[in-house]
């Protein structure tokens, strides 16, 4: 019978960043994953804070993490934890040559797809806006027949977010596709893949675009986790090129995946698709195992320790029921659920107030272990992270990869 050090479960970044850190402490970890999280609809971006409780800007991400409420998991987490996941994410992000850009102290405005600004911590050298700030040429470059991505909605609002003394320049760029269809950012990207897309690609952009200026485009620089795609295009047109964020898929966030999946392979992660755990063992307030079902038979996986990354109401991590109560499906941890059902949500959906259902979720310690309803610790070796826990609207606060990260970090911290 094999029996690890750390059991994670769930594939999206809180559970990744687990089992790395995990890993990189020398732990022998497994990996069970029954999806593959939100990322690839994400953005591949951290968040930490963008917005306070009364949806005013955060001067810069720390200061954010200084003043959340006690119930926040940053709070439980504490500032030098927070400091601490952003620096192992940064390390790991250099040692599998993806390099991230940015710092607790510095507040990022990226470009989105519809032309506005979004504020965030960490972001990838191709989303990097530095240069947008005092460039005085921005050409906003689009592909023919591509889904989903307006040059001339960008050039609008982008003429309200950055002003209207800057010189905006629409670029429309051909490609090689043919059968009518419409066309992803996947599809661009993969083109870009190649040294035929490439080239085509970089001869149509110095026809068009002069040296020394700023180039926005879809998230279209290649898939993989490198900035080939980048560097190659920079060089041959001498712009910095800088990608927006669109709807799904999300290219930046399936690079940063590939990236930690890859790293996790090198740590010798044993990982486990399709693998969708149905409860767990418990012996004298621990957990010795947790239960998979699958198409033949039911599989028990054993560790000395299990981190909970399952997400929430949405990703089927806590389920709701039809009276109004929230159950956590693996371990039976209670949660507390504090309005009435009714109450769960803002009469406006896009309001200036947290959504009251956003915040529910696990209450736990200062180790991410889960409490009970007298706020004693549930199951001693059982750490919960991301978006099982409560306190946070990360879509309201622009925390959400934030409060993954550092709560991955902290639970690899106490096992």
């Amino acid at each position: 019978m094999r029996k690890d050090d750390v059991i994670v479960i769930g594939g999206g970044l809180s559970g990744l960043i687990a089992a790395a850190a995990s890993a990189k402490r020398g732990k022998k970890v497994t990996l069970l994953s029954f999806g593959m999280g939100t990322m690839t609809i994400g953005s591949g971006i951290i968040d930490i804070l963008g917005y306070d409780n009364n949806a005013a800007i955060v001067s810069n991400p720390e200061s954010g993490v200084k003043m959340v409420d006690e119930d926040h998991p940053y709070h439980k987490i504490g500032l030098q934890a927070v400091k601490n996941s952003v620096e192992f994410f940064l390390n790991l992000c250099r040692e599998e040559m993806y390099p991230y850009i940015g710092n607790l102290n510095e507040m990022k405005w990226i470009p989105t797809a519809a032309g506005t600004l979004k504020p965030t911590c960490l972001v990838p050298k191709t989303i990097d806006p530095d240069q947008l700030k005092v460039s005085d040429q921005i050409y906003i470059v689009g592909f023919h027949g591509l889904k989903d991505y307006y040059a001339e909605l960008v050039v609008k609002n982008l003429k309200v977010s950055l002003g209207m003394d800057r010189k905006y320049e629409i670029v429309m760029i051909d490609h090689n596709f043919s059968g009518g269809r419409d066309v992803t950012v996947l599809d661009i990207a993969r083109w870009l893949d190649s040294e035929d897309g490439r080239a085509k690609c970089i001869q149509q952009l110095k026809n068009k675009i002069k040296p020394d200026s700023v180039v926005l485009m879809p998230p279209i620089l290649g898939t993989t986790p490198d900035y080939l795609v980048l560097d190659e295009l920079a060089k041959a047109t001498g712009c910095q090129l800088i990608e927006t964020m669109t709807v799904p898929p999300s290219l930046s966030g399936l690079r940063l995946r590939s990236m930690l999946i890859n790293c996790l392979k090198k740590l010798g992660v044993r990982m486990i698709e399709k693998a969708n755990v149905i409860k767990s063992i418990l012996e004298e307030g621990k957990c010795i195992a947790v239960v998979t079902d699958g198409i033949d038979r039911e599989r028990t996986y054993y560790a000395q320790n299990f981190i909970l990354a399952t997400g929430g109401i949405y990703g089927g991590g806590l389920i709701s029921s039809a009276l109004g109560e929230i159950k956590e499906p693996i371990f039976n941890i209670p949660i507390q659920v504090s309005v009435a059902q009714e109450n769960w949500s803002n009469l406006k959906l896009f309001s200036n107030k947290k959504q009251p259902f956003a915040k529910i979720g696990v209450d736990v310690d200062n180790k991410m272990r889960p409490l009970d309803m007298q706020g004693e610790v549930l199951i001693e070796n059982v750490f919960v992270v991301g978006r099982n826990l409560q306190g946070y609207d990360f879509c309201f606060e622009k925390s959400g990869n934030g409060v993954a990260l550092a709560s991955g970090y902290q639970a690899a911290m106490s096992v």
